[in-house]
């Protein structure tokens, strides 16, 4: 038996075909989605994609961030702020049907199959959607979330970042993100968990695909437009393989703390505007991939 990991969609459906079309060389039996299928321009249909294949998904942080705006329970500054364009995006671009099946997902489930070890799925950790594991720079995270969970598998997604750890007869692993990896790879990513010999083995998968495609839905579906600056940013992300956006919002919650915002849930629209127009782009672009590469490439890692 062999399961397809994915994690971090982002509605990015030019991605997600790529990962599709590569397991055709695989045998597959199901695949498990660890979160966060929307935040991107094609919201809708990587939801529908994913559910006529029948795939086992959870909600992300961002799934329950739409929920919560949806709902009126997000903070005011979410239907205000500039730094809140992109979501605004999203809950104008979210079909009714997309978004009820986003409210029927849990936040963890356990996939039991047959004679298999049980597997479960979280998107950050058991304890919080939002949280990250890296195990090789704070082990004990990954320590807190194993004792969390009982099963002899945890999957998590978050932050973009591919790993896998096996102690004590127990597998730990991140597939990687289908939407922008952050590990310096341009492309996308998934894992694959293959039984055998009672036990669940995994194996790492990075492939490129057409950046011009999903630059091109981002530009179409007026996300790129109107998300803002986070949208621009969320782009050289797939570009770089590098987290422009943390970076973005790192220097922009500096110049707030400058100018006495510090404290505050929120940056203030004048200071997210001064990020926009002083952070260095020109020094990010000089490290992007051409948008209209197209390439195949495939490896294992």
């Amino acid at each position: 038996m062999r399961l397809v990991v994915l994690s971090d969609v982002h509605g990015n459906l030019s991605a997600l075909e790529a990962v599709l079309e590569d397991m055709q060389r695989y045998d597959v039996d199901g695949i498990i989605v660890a979160g966060d299928l929307v935040g991107g321009p094609q919201p809708n249909e990587v939801v529908r994609l994913l559910r006529s294949l029948g795939a086992w998904m959870i909600r992300g942080n961002s799934d329950s961030g739409l929920l919560q705006y949806t709902s009126g329970q997000a903070p005011e500054s979410r239907r205000t702020h500039l730094q809140f364009a992109l979501l605004r995006w999203t809950h104008a671009h979210v079909d009714a049907d997309t978004l009820a099946f986003l409210g029927s997902l849990p936040e963890q489930r356990v996939i039991e199959l047959p004679g298999r070890a049980a597997i479960r799925a979280v998107h950050g950790s058991p304890q919080d959607p939002s949280e990250s594991i890296y195990p090789d720079r704070d082990p004990a995270v990954l320590d807190a979330a194993l004792a969390q969970a009982s099963e002899p598998v945890l999957v998590c997604g978050h932050t973009h970042e591919p790993w896998k750890v096996e102690r004590d007869g127990r597998l730990a692993l991140n597939p990687g993100a289908v939407c922008g990896p952050l590990d310096g790879f341009v492309g996308t990513q998934y894992a694959l968990l293959t039984w055998h010999d009672g036990h669940w083995e995994t194996k790492h998968r990075a492939l490129c695909y057409d950046l011009g495609r999903v630059r091109a839905a981002f530009r179409d579906s007026g996300l790129l437009e109107e998300g803002g600056v986070l949208a621009k940013a969320f782009v050289l992300c797939l570009e770089t393989g590098q987290n422009i956006s943390e970076d973005f919002l790192s220097y922009a919650r500096g110049l707030a703390a400058q100018a006495g915002f510090g404290d505050c849930e929120a940056i203030a629209d004048v200071v997210w505007q001064q990020a926009a127009a002083t952070f260095d782009w020109d020094a990010i672009m000089k490290h992007a991939e051409p948008v209209d590469s197209a390439q195949d490439e495939r490896g294992e890692r």
